[in-house]
């Protein structure tokens, strides 16, 4: 019995290291890119920001462990469905976009999640193949970024930021609550997992900060931002799906994530060209 129980010891400590480190990793991932935000915000303005927002927070880290006990068939159907809830994300942005014209921060994000809640949990129940997917994105990237210019408030921003301690624990908290996602991915299954793997807990942080900080001008000209920014995340989740089949698991991710980075800063320097012409 004195074996027995200790190999059960063993069994559930190494769970329990597996299932944290996921966990860790995302949490500071997160909280990380949240801080920089908020720092680029003041030095380089809120359309750089948002754009940064962009980058594969969530998606990277949590492929990469699905990857060590996912088959291909499970990962391309995750990051099939990750693509279509990102179209819900591009929603939640110009929900919030909308909402914080009117409401305080807390308000706004609730308003927000529930919207993306309510429409995420009905795409995952559809029946999507990439083509499909693609262009359903490609058409909410249009008419989010359409109707949102009418939202988009201008003002200065002040030199002034959030203490990085308050920025870093909201982000852990965050990231601890949407990194169990990864964790508990494959009982999931493969569309609940991809839908939940886009959850937009990088930018609901990144919102809620930067309009309890700079206000509601500042946020909205962020959020604007981050729906080009989302672009980032799609070009991820496709070149993940395509490249599942043409190359070895580890530079799929290498490959997609490059490629998300990359497209991340063609849109910066361009944006860049944009506000030095005019």
């Amino acid at each position: 019995m004195s074996f027995l129980r200790d190999n059960l010891e063993n069994i559930l400590e190494l769970s329990i290291g597996l299932m944290l480190v996921p966990m860790l990793t995302r949490v500071i991932v997160a909280a990380f890119i949240v801080i920089l935000v908020a720092k680029l915000v003041v030095r380089l303005g809120p359309s750089m920001g948002g754009l940064i927002a962009g980058l594969p927070v969530g998606l990277g880290p949590g492929f990469y462990f699905l990857m060590l006990e996912s088959d291909k068939s499970f990962l391309y159907e995750t990051a099939l469905y990750s693509l279509v809830a990102l179209s819900a994300t591009q929603v939640f942005l110009l929900a919030y976009l909308i909402l914080a014209k009117f409401f305080k921060p807390l308000n706004c994000t609730l308003g927000s999640v529930g919207i993306w809640v309510l429409l995420a949990s009905n795409l995952y129940q559809l029946n999507f193949n990439l083509l499909q997917a693609t262009f359903f994105f490609s058409f909410s990237t249009l008419a989010t970024r359409y109707v949102g210019r009418f939202f988009v408030g201008k003002g200065l921003v002040e030199k002034k930021s959030e203490n990085d301690l308050i920025l870093f624990l909201r982000a852990v908290v965050g990231g601890m609550i949407i990194s169990v996602v990864t964790v508990f991915a494959s009982r999931l299954g493969a569309n609940l997992s991809g839908t939940l793997l886009a959850f937009p807990i990088a930018y609901i942080l990144i919102s809620f900060n930067i309009h309890q900080v700079f206000g509601k001008s500042i946020v909205t000209g962020v959020v604007y931002s981050a729906l080009l920014g989302t672009i980032s995340l799609a070009v991820f989740c496709v070149a993940f799906a395509i490249l599942l089949q043409m190359v070895p698991l580890i530079y799929v991710l290498v490959i997609s994530l490059f490629g998300s980075v990359f497209v991340t800063a063609l849109m910066l320097i361009l944006d860049t060209k944009v506000k030095n012409q005019h």
